[in-house]
């Protein structure tokens, strides 16, 4: 077989760029042949230069694309597709954030290819509950989906668990930092050590906490952990963050606990969207949580009817307002009938921030998959149960 570019397009920070050089070396593993190019880790000396595709044609893993399928890459179909193509490379554009994606981690011999530091000994034992915490730019509500856990998520496993906990990681000074200290003053505090020592730290300890992040949930996971505590929230979980699938369910090392959907601020008003979740979130069963990701509740065109409006159509999607101007309001029910619903247009004008902080049984219920998205929550059962779209 002819070789094959596998170009990865780097974006972010050390845990996605390593999540999109895993799922390279899968995909090189599926196909069996391919040369990775364009991936650069300096935390494990990792530097493999680019190759000039310019001038060839190749296959494009878009990132839109990839965000559509929660992260995962066709490699059954490209298998199939690329003996009888034309294509000299494929370039992965997207995050590739798929737990499916990458390479198995019993078989793969990770420690070679992400060797463990050798000048470090400090880990979490088997008494100890290491929770890592993630402060510096995400304390600025960067992105909505990287948010600060609930105290009493923590409080709760330190007491299943009868664990010491110890809290490592970037201990960014804050009023959340504070709330840490006050309610678990016999805690070990272990400040940031660097980024290799911290991966290091987390990949070595017996019983692990993640954080909301890909650098976290990547030391967890390969880590030899007896039991990882798994809070699917925020960027981990599929039902908030939609371009990606971490959740590990046929690693038995694995417990999962759900919180609704909820969005971060700034951390000095941190408090307006942790204290609607801080006792909300629940244990759930593998093999249910399993279920719930992939049997949703779909609205139907009555559905969406029941919530319609003439003008938050028209506001939201000017391109159509010939058909207002031509028939009027009946013009926009056609369209949406006909085409809009199946396209996925809105019916209604829709603050998902909103809707999550003001109604979190509803945040929860899509958590847990019983429903698709909160919009979706709104048009099935939100509306009749007098909740509003927007503020």
């Amino acid at each position: 077989m002819k070789d094959l570019t596998i170009k990865v397009s780097l974006h972010g920070n050390t845990g996605n760029i390593m999540m999109m050089y895993l799922s390279a070396l899968k995909l090189q593993s599926d196909l069996g042949y391919g040369t990775v190019c364009n991936v650069r880790i300096p935390l494990f000396n990792i530097s493999i230069p680019d190759i000039d595709t310019s001038r060839s044609f190749g296959i494009h893993d878009r990132e839109y694309i990839n965000s559509r399928v929660h992260g995962r890459l066709s490699n059954d179909g490209y298998r199939h597709i690329l003996p009888n193509s034309n294509a000299a490379f494929i370039s992965l554009e997207g995050y590739s954030q798929h737990v499916e994606n990458f390479p198995d981690r019993r078989t793969a011999g990770y420690e070679k290819l992400f060797p463990f530091c050798s000048d470090n000994d400090q880990y979490g034992g088997p008494d100890d509950l290491v929770i890592n915490i993630r402060g510096g730019e995400i304390l600025t509500g960067l992105h909505p989906d990287y948010t600060v856990l609930p105290p009493e998520f923590y409080e709760h496993l330190i007491q299943k668990t009868g664990k010491k906990p110890i809290f490592y990681g970037q201990l960014t000074p804050s009023p959340y930092l504070d709330e840490l200290k006050q309610r678990f003053p016999g805690a070990r505090f272990i400040a940031s050590r660097g980024e290799a020592l911290d991966f290091d730290y987390i990949r070595r300890s017996h019983y692990i906490v993640p954080a909301l992040s890909t650098f976290s949930w990547l030391a967890a996971w390969l880590s030899d952990a007896k039991k990882i505590f798994f809070p699917v929230a925020g960027v981990l979980s599929p039902k908030q963050h939609r371009s990606s699938m971490l959740l590990p369910f046929d690693d038995p090392r694995y417990e999962f606990y759900v919180f609704p959907i909820y969005h971060s601020r700034d951390v000095s008003h941190y408090r307006e969207y942790l204290d609607p979740v801080r006792t909300a979130w629940q244990y759930v069963p593998t093999e249910e949580l399993r279920q719930a990701c992939a049997c949703p509740n779909k609205p139907t065109l009555n559905d969406a009817l029941s919530v319609f409006s003439v003008t938050d159509y028209l506001n939201t999607y000017g391109d159509i307002s010939s058909f207002h101007s031509t028939y009027g309001a009946v013009g926009l029910i056609n369209h949406f009938c006909s085409d809009g619903f199946w396209e996925g247009k809105h019916p209604v004008q829709f603050d998902d921030k909103y809707y999550a902080n003001a109604y979190p049984s509803a945040a929860m219920d899509v958590a847990m998959g019983r429903y698709d998205t909160l919009l979706d929550h709104y048009m099935i059962v939100g509306h009749k149960m007098g909740y509003k779209p927007r503020a």
